[in-house]
């Protein structure tokens, strides 16, 4: 039973939950491996493919061994994708039979078909070797194939985090990257949070596993460790995840490893059920429809659900035709597939009605990408029906975005198709619930089969909030016109109708164009954009109703003082369109869209905003996207796709911003009512005066309540320099009395400055700036009174504080001088201080201080004397545990500080007395804590001399970098030849030359300036 309470016991716990599935268990030292430089272990894969494969002989199997021990590729990332293929699709080997003729075999590591039949082993605490030496908290093997890596932080301490173990993660695959070359997906947790991502991940997409069953959701926003277990490592699943649900998209030299999240898992595994009894029985073609909100990965999802039925046997090899309705949902489906073409196999994309006739007559197999629109009778020759394409029932056709109006079995689209492919098999995709089209989407693709919809992505932070703003500006349109346009937006018009909405429609155009209108909307969206920016970096899009207005808004745009680059995006029409727009560069190529695209997607481009008309606004994913500026009508699901373009995560962004300048408010309302009434949850894009402004007041009001009663924070430009340096120094001392109230502050004023970013152009709101500048300052300097905490960590990137320090008249205040410290350094450490320091107030403040000067102080010792910064450091957190336990007071806490600072003084001197240099002396204790009762000191003291010689002669720049393995295996040898030579024994060598390398990496990693 390990102690209650700690790391380890959550590491225990979590073997007792994989256990209770079916996992043998065994501590990493016991593994059986031929060194700890070998994370594969053989014996086991050799034992699981001979017994499989009884008919092979021994050398055929060292030769499937070597296969898959032993990765091809350039680098980490390149093996880790030459596995993947090798271990989901088999080696292919030939074995010489007895007649001297070849027999050829398809050998598999794991039988994916039976999981029952494969090792599934949780090791703890598995050390690895190379850059430097690791211990990864579990690892799963599958056959001896280490597949799953946990790194695992102490749920029952508060600074351990989530983010510090995927950081841990970060440095694993620099130190030990062989680990990663088989690994299929990583698990952190520190006990509140729980995630699972891919080795090669940022931290913003690690995601929560959120279903056991993939029906019932776990309520909370950050996933359990119960239930990642019980939900994604059953065996079944995890071998159904690493062998379908995995992921390299490779476009040109970039790849790309990524992995499916929960509802992906559900959804595509749903579906795919559907898609086999379909075909087991030839009744009901409807497949259902998959509505997962815009933004929360649809277009992955038919890549997992594609290359899941590709290589399903029942299936043989079936054609998959994906259809959308729009060209830029087509380019992007094109672009996701061909860099998915590993899973999903050969892709080809139909630009034209002959080209998708031709590509569906042939035998298929393939993935077949095109518009919906395709399906058309060509009129030009007299058709009056669809021709047949395929009578073949082998065909899944999967459609995106399937509640568009135009799927009518009576006079739509869909009823080409189903002339076109009468048999196939039907599935759709949706952002918005079903019911913006009514029935049809029911009568051509059947009913909803898994949903995933606004709150749950939200609360899973798959996608971000989005927000609405108005800001009207009036139209110089009467009335009846505009709302004849606006009844019009949707409805399916007989061609008099049509004119005459047209009509309208370039009247209300017209109208919004207008050059004073024009130059009234550029200054102000420029003057939102760049506030909204000065805090909150990212870019933004601008709709407008027709490609004139567009261009009229980039010229008023150009014409302002501070405007940064813009970009017009649209097609041309040579014939009518002026010359002038094509020597502005508006009338562009797809070359140059797509260009355009990949530099608006670069958060650090200077392009920053891209005018629209109807380009962009489905199927587009710019990440850091944050603020959508609307100056064309929408209505039902466009306005639901066209606000999506801001809900994507990226990095730490916070939320998405939709500003309204033509009065959509009516219609967004409406479309949330139906998204809600179809059984969505969660509002699409709720009112920042209804939903933000309540928040940012709420809280306010929780960080004032943290803090001292009675005081204006809001007021410190008033006060005196004294007065100033007071009110810090109490708010300082507050919450460094309790270390609850200062967590709960650091969160509270994380959210406030969330809030703010939304409402700080409020009138409501703009009164508060000072006192948030307060709160910002106060966070910043209480995260420097914390042992090791990272302020990144604290602060999310994409929170920006008001205004720079550097620019404010009044200064910083120090709050080491605050607390009466008057320079940071040791030295102040002495008897006299003791009493000074019991008569000051605000002991607990300067105690933090004092906590933090001597760890600073302890890391800087580290590179010198790993040894003794080890014992320092236990012995500071031993102290002031039993502070925190209120088992001795402030004042013992600091006599116990002196005393180590009077054993750091004393640790000086030693190496005078020992004939040794400062660095060797750090040399002399990594040895001495293990071997000083078995060797003398004066052998000790000769033989480091002659070790860290021979380590300054093998030196050179960069040598612990993973590339200069060369370096540090040489450095390597002279120890041991050094240690051999100087009459170590052969059983205390590998200890002696694990101690004296781990010193050398700390004391000359920057080698030769720290010589």
């Amino acid at each position: 039973m390990g102690k209650r309470g700690t790391e380890t016991e959550f590491e225990l716990t979590t073997i007792d939950r994989l256990q209770l599935l079916g996992y043998d268990y065994c501590h990493g030292e016991e593994l059986g491996r031929g060194s700890h430089a070998d994370v594969v272990l053989k014996d086991r894969l050799r034992t699981s493919i001979a017994a499989r494969y009884p008919t092979l002989p021994a050398a055929a199997v060292e030769e499937v061994v070597g296969a898959f021990t032993q990765p091809e590729g350039a680098d980490p990332l390149r093996r880790n994708m030459a596995f993947h293929r090798i271990l989901t699709r088999g080696y292919e080997l030939q074995v010489e039979r007895d007649d001297g003729t070849l027999e050829d075999h398809l050998v598999y590591a794991i039988d994916w078909g039976d999981p029952a039949a494969n090792e599934f082993l949780v090791a703890n605490q598995v050390t690895v070797e190379g850059a430097n030496t690791r211990r990864p908290d579990l690892v799963v093997f599958v056959n001896g194939l280490p597949l799953v890596v946990f790194e695992l932080k102490n749920p029952y301490s508060e600074r351990p985090t989530v983010g510090e173990a995927i950081n841990q993660i970060a440095h694993y695959r620099n130190d030990i990257p062989q680990l990663f070359e088989f690994n299929a997906l990583a698990v952190v947790s520190d006990g509140v949070t729980t995630l699972h991502g891919m080795w090669t991940a940022a931290e913003e997409w690690y995601a929560p596993w959120k279903s056991i069953d993939g029906h019932d959701i776990e309520p909370g926003t950050t996933g359990s460790m119960k239930t990642l277990v019980a939900g994604l490592l059953r065996k079944d699943r995890l071998l159904a995840y690493v062998k379908s649900f995995v992921l390299f998209e490779v476009a040109g030299d970039k790849i790309t490893k990524k992995g499916a999240k929960y509802h992906q898992f559900f959804a595509v595994q749903t579906a795919a059920e559907r898609a086999l009894a379909a075909f087991e029985d030839a009744g009901d073609k409807r497949l259902g429809v998959i509505w997962h909100t815009t933004g929360s990965g649809k277009s992955l999802s038919m890549v997992f659900l594609v290359g899941l039925l590709r290589r399903h046997p029942a299936l043989r090899n079936p054609t998959f035709v994906i259809q959308v309705d729009r060209t830029d949902l087509d380019d992007q489906l094109h672009d996701q597939f061909n860099a998915a073409r590993e899973l999903v196999g050969p892709v080809k994309h139909a630009e034209k009605v002959v080209q998708l006739r031709d590509m569906l007559r042939t035998e298929g197999g393939e993935v077949v990408l095109t518009t919906i629109e395709k399906f058309r009778l060509r009129e030009e020759e007299g058709e009056t029906e669809h021709p047949v394409l395929s009578e073949s029932a082998n065909i899944i056709v999967i459609a995106d975005e399937a509640h568009r109006s135009q799927y009518g079995f009576q006079t739509g689209y869909a009823r080409y198709l189903t002339e076109a492919l009468p048999n196939a098999k039907r599935l759709g995709f949706t952002g918005t619930p079903v019911s913006f089209s009514g029935a049809d989407t029911v009568d051509v693709f059947g009913d909803v089969i898994h949903t995933y919809d606004i709150r749950q992505s939200q609360e899973d932070k798959a996608t971000v909030p989005i927000f609405y703003e108005p800001r009207q500006i009036k139209l110089g349109l009467v009335a009846e016109g505009a709302d004849a346009v606006y009844e019009n937006l949707t409805e399916d018009l007989d061609p008099y109708q049509r004119r005459r909405s047209e009509q309208r429609w370039a009247a209300l155009a017209a109208a919004a164009g207008a050059k004073d209108r024009v130059e009234e909307l550029a200054r102000d969206l420029l003057s939102h954009f760049q506030a909204r920016t000065a805090t909150l970096k990212g870019k933004a899009m601008a709709v407008c109703m027709t490609r004139e207005n567009c261009v009229r808004l980039y010229d008023a745009l150009t014409a302002l003082e501070g405007c940064p680059e813009v970009k017009v995006v649209m097609t041309g029409d040579l014939g009518k369109d002026p010359e002038a727009w094509s020597k502005a560069g508006h009338i562009t190529t797809k070359i140059q869209r797509d260009a355009i695209k990949q530099r608006l997607i670069d958060p650090d481009d200077p392009l920053q905003i891209a005018i629209v008309c109807d380009m962009w606004l489905t199927g587009t994913d710019i990440p850091c996207l944050h603020t959508l500026y609307v100056d064309k009508p929408m209505r039902g699901h466009n306005i639901i796709q066209a606000i999506s373009r801001v809900n994507r995560v990226f990095r730490d962004k916070p939320h998405g911003l939709v500003v309204d300048y033509i009065g959509i408010g009516d219609d967004l309302r409406e479309a949330t009512n139906t998204y809600t009434k179809g059984g969505g949850k969660g509002n699409p894009a709720p009112s920042i005066t209804d939903e933000a402004l309540p928040v940012f007041f709420e809280c306010l009001e929780t960080v004032r309540g943290l803090l001292p009663e009675g005081i204006d924070y809001g007021d410190w430009r008033r006060l005196t320099r004294v007065e100033l340096e007071d009110r810090y120094a109490l708010v300082y001392g507050t919450l460094s009395d309790d270390e609850e109230r200062r967590d709960e502050f650091l969160r509270a004023e994380l959210r406030l400055s969330q809030a703010y970013l939304l409402v700080k152009h409020l009138d409501e709101c703009l009164p508060f700036a000072d006192e948030l500048i307060f709160y910002q300052r106060v966070r910043k300097q209480i995260l420097k009174t914390i042992p090791g905490r990272r302020t990144e960590r604290e602060i999310e990137q994409a929170v920006r504080d008001l205004v720079d320090d550097s620019l404010a008249s009044e200064g910083v205040v120090d709050i080491f001088e605050s607390a009466g410290i008057e320079r940071p350094d040791l030295s102040i450490l002495d008897d006299q201080f003791l009493q000074t320091f019991k008569d000051k107030p605000l002991p607990n403040l300067r105690l933090k201080l004092l906590e933090k000067l001597l760890a600073d102080e302890i890391k800087e010792r580290q590179a010198r004397n790993v040894a003794k910064a080890k014992s320092f450091l236990e012995l500071l957190e031993a102290t002031l545990q039993k502070y925190h336990n209120r088992l001795i007071d402030a004042a013992a806490v600091i006599r116990a500080i002196i005393k180590i600072r009077d054993e750091m003084r004393a640790d000086d001197q030693r190496a005078q007395e020992l004939g040794l240099e400062e660095d060797e002396l750090a040399f002399y204790d990594a040895i001495a804590a293990n071997f000083s009762e078995v060797y003398e000191q004066e052998f000790l003291r000769d033989l480091i001399h002659d070790v860290v010689l021979s380590i300054k002669r093998n030196l050179k720049v960069d040598w612990t970098e993973p590339h200069r393995h060369a370096v540090k295996a040489a450095v390597r040898v002279a120890v041991r030849n050094v240690l051999r030579r100087r009459g170590v024994k052969a059983t205390d060598l590998d200890g002696f030359v694990g101690a004296v390398m781990e010193q050398a990496e700390a004391s000359f990693k920057d080698w030769p300036w720290a010589a």
